[in-house]
């Protein structure tokens, strides 16, 4: 070979290098923001009037009442995009309040119905009954039907998510 066929393929080399290079970059760049999106879109936001709502008793006395439900509308509010609650945080469950709440649950893998229903389905009771489970303080059934056990472990979970 030439010393210009030589330098031909020397040349060719670098240029290989030169892209592998480039390709190693774009690709280690490309997975740092690949990585970073999800941590981003993941990021959980509660309604600042969720500040307010104090702990619910339901976790001592498996009784459940308006604070136990105002703490299941801010789960609602943590949950993704078009589901998330922004209406009042008043403890009454309507459509929309069970449609968040179980979309944020479905968020957590704890809902695994095919669709969200606007009411008090026994899927979100479920969901409800894995979440409490999931946290060690439920042991009954996963039934969808609720108990006192079932309300003091979802509010035991409730208390202690935000």
């Amino acid at each position: 070979m030439s010393e210009t066929g030589k330098g031909g393929f020397m040349h060719h080399n670098k240029f290989v290098l030169a892209l592998v290079g480039a390709l190693v970059v774009t690709i280690t760049t490309a997975g740092a923001v690949v990585r970073t999106a999800p941590a981003e879109a993941a990021s959980t936001r509660i309604s600042s009037a969720c500040s307010a709502v104090p702990t619910t008793t339901t976790e001592f006395d498996g009784i459940p009442g308006t604070i136990f439900y105002k703490r299941l509308q801010c789960l609602g509010t943590m949950a993704p995009g078009q589901w998330a609650y922004s209406g009042p945080i008043d403890g009454v469950m309507g459509p929309n309040s069970w449609k968040a709440a179980s979309a944020q649950l479905a968020r957590g893998g704890y809902y695994d119905a095919p669709a969200l229903y606007g009411w008090e389905s026994a899927d979100v009771v479920k969901a409800l009954q894995r979440w409490a489970a999931a946290h060690g303080r439920y042991s009954g059934p996963i039934d969808g039907v609720w108990g006192p056990n079932s309300y003091r472990g979802a509010a035991w979970a409730l208390n202690r998510e935000f």
